[in-house]
Parts: structure tokens; C-alpha cells; sequence
């Protein structure tokens, strides 16, 4: 063999001895914990950092340009919201492609069971949501965050997609009252 051929693969063997060391191992993004899965058994760190936490959103106590009293804290956190309170928008529903996957709870999702996913609303926050347009309505339960579309109020489970008739339509327009 000649010295430049030998070279040449010398060459291409550092090459690629040094790449495989550099690219990190990650087999997918966790939204849970704003970080890179690392691959299994490596023991090596990603190239990304996990995010902060986010806080709680603060309202302002005082009206704009008012100064706090001594000693008093000019933030407060939202409160829940009240029984009886009544939305009205868009609802879809999801079903069995997400079943034993985790929700945004920790729960895992079971798309036989009465829940729904809200953006804001606590989690076991129960819900009777009533579809005008059949005249049925379904109790459920906060479990998850979501929907993703911004014109949808709710994402229902399949089961009480069903017990409203919502999913030969697939979308349709809903009340949702909070119990207490």
C-alpha cells in the first residue's frame, strides 16, 4: 500500500474517532422538564441546559401608578377561579392514540376515562361541560394542559367526547361550568 493511501485512511479514521466524541447523545425533547432525553446507558451530559422554572404570573394589587402602602406586597397571586363560572368556546377531543401516555398531571391518560385538558384551570378541578347543539352534557376532570389550537377552550377525552356526542362532529361549540 502506498504512504498516501495509508494517509488517507489514517486521516478519515481520526476524523471520524473525533466526531463520534463531540455529537451529543439524545433520543428526544421531555416538555415535562424543558431537557434533552439522554441516550440509554450514557453517561454523558447533553448539550443543552434545562430551563428555569417558570413562576406564577403576578396582577398587580394597586392601580397603575399607585405606590404600595409600607410594607405591603405589591403582587398577589391570581385566585382560583369560582364555582358556578361559565366559559363558552371551541372543544375537540382526543382519544386512543395518547392512551398510556403521562398527562401534564403525572396521570396516565385513559381515553375511557371522564377527563379533559384546560390550559389554566388546576388540575381534579371538575368541569360539567353542556353541548348546546345535541342538548347533552358530561361531568368531568382536569387532568392535563391543552388544547393547542388557540381557538379551543377544552380538549376532551374520548369517552366524554361520546357521552356528548361530539365526536361524529369532531369539534363543536360548548359550555363549561365549574362545579365546586
Amino acid at each position: 500500500m502506498s504512504p498516501l493511501r495509508i494517509l488517507g485512511i489514517a486521516s478519515i479514521a481520526l476524523w471520524l474517532a473525533g466526531c463520534g466524541g463531540t455529537l451529543p447523545q439524545r433520543t428526544g425533547y421531555d416538555r415535562r422538564t424543558g431537557t434533552w432525553k439522554p441516550a440509554p446507558g450514557g453517561s454523558r451530559k447533553t448539550a443543552t441546559s434545562p430551563k428555569p422554572p417558570v413562576s406564577e404570573p403576578k396582577v398587580a394589587q394597586n392601580p397603575p401608578g399607585a405606590e404600595p402602602a409600607p410594607g405591603e406586597d405589591s403582587t398577589i397571586k391570581p385566585s382560583p377561579p369560582a364555582s358556578g363560572e361559565v366559559m363558552r368556546g371551541e372543544a375537540s377531543y382526543y382519544g386512543k392514540e395518547l392512551a398510556g401516555r403521562p398527562t401534564a398531571s403525572g396521570e396516565i391518560f385513559d381515553p375511557d376515562l371522564l377527563t379533559c385538558a384546560h390550559r389554566t384551570l388546576p388540575f381534579q378541578t371538575h368541569l360539567r361541560v353542556r353541548y348546546p347543539k345535541k342538548g347533552t352534557s358530561v361531568e368531568v376532570r382536569v387532568n392535563d394542559r391543552g388544547p393547542r389550537k388557540p381557538q379551543r377552550i377544552i380538549d376532551l377525552s374520548r369517552a366524554a367526547a361520546d357521552d356528548l356526542g361530539l365526536t361524529a362532529d369532531g369539534i363543536g361549540q360548548v359550555e363549561v361550568e365549574i362545579l365546586p
